[in-house]
């Protein structure tokens, strides 16, 4: 497991520890109904001003602020260049855009009112549709330094994983039979994103039955069919991606525009917020 990988795992990790800890040692006081909460034990410091629920505000809004870093690394010449792979700065990026808003949500003792309930929602928002961004990203053919792949480079990599492909399973008429009809399948219905995100999600199964069909049709064992039914998902991902390209930059490019208004919403509140906060004493950093 490359270094990268392995700080993800152990990042998503802790927000899943931490997680676990704060709504299983607060249940009893995020159930309570507000009026009851100033008398329970906890109510000291895990109140949105306390100890615990301002330090969760407090760090998930700098992740909330750090994560910016990614689109000034993305727009930003002097960033551009030595700065890091493209790729590891976008996956940082999301798990800051994930734990960012669950901390803010223990913040709040889930308490949505006012202004700051926009700010809130418009969290909310930006934090779902960036995991439909970060999907609608992956859509696009890459180089392995994320830069989108010019049609030259695209059209040799169809050639070589085509011809790949070929050579793999040349020597198995009947695999070679069920494996093209099965890439013929899975690009010709993906239509649209609803398919792409419905077939994405039960891809294990299908490939686990085309993996056994192998074993059982065309008589091969369980180590080919599974090498054979890597090439061909390889393959079938490529030929989809290249087919659905122009849709793919297209609904990328409305997601943007959906995006960035919310994410704008959420700062600008949140700074005002903070202001406020720490102008009334409300915090005990200042």
């Amino acid at each position: 497991m490359s270094y990268h990988k392995l700080s993800l795992f152990f990042l998503y990790t802790l927000t899943v520890l931490i997680t676990l800890y704060l709504a299983g040692y607060g249940w009893e006081y995020y159930s309570l109904p507000m009026h009851e909460r100033a008398r329970h034990e906890l109510h000291e410091e895990w109140k949105p001003t306390g100890f615990i629920g301002q330090g969760a505000g407090i760090i998930g809004s700098a992740f909330m602020v750090v994560l910016l870093l990614y689109s000034l690394r993305k727009r930003w010449r002097p960033m551009q260049q030595g700065w890091g792979d493209i790729r590891y700065w976008l996956n940082y990026h999301i798990w800051m855009g994930i734990t960012g808003p669950v901390l803010v949500i223990f913040h709040t003792t889930f308490k949505f009112g006012g202004i700051v309930a926009v700010s809130f929602w418009s969290m909310v928002a930006v934090a779902l549709s960036g995991v439909l961004g970060r999907y609608l990203y992956l859509q696009i053919p890459r180089s392995l330094s994320g830069e989108e792949l010019s049609a030259t480079e695209l059209a040799e990599l169809e050639e070589r994983t085509r011809r790949h492909f070929s050579s793999e399973v040349s020597g198995n008429p009947k695999a070679l039979q069920i494996l093209e009809r099965f890439i013929e399948e899975n690009t010709a219905h993906s239509g649209g994103l609803m398919n792409w995100l419905t077939r994405d999600l039960t891809a294990t199964l299908r490939y686990r039955a085309l993996r056994r069909r192998l074993q059982h049709e065309a008589g091969l064992t369980s180590h080919d069919a599974k090498h054979l039914v890597d090439l061909a998902k390889r393959r079938a991902l490529l030929d989809r991606r290249i087919a659905f390209l122009a849709t793919a930059r297209k609904l990328l490019h409305h997601w943007h525009v959906f995006h960035k208004p919310f994410a704008i919403i959420m700062l600008v509140i949140m700074v005002v917020h903070i202001a406020v906060a720490i102008s009334l004493g409300y915090t005990w950093i200042f």
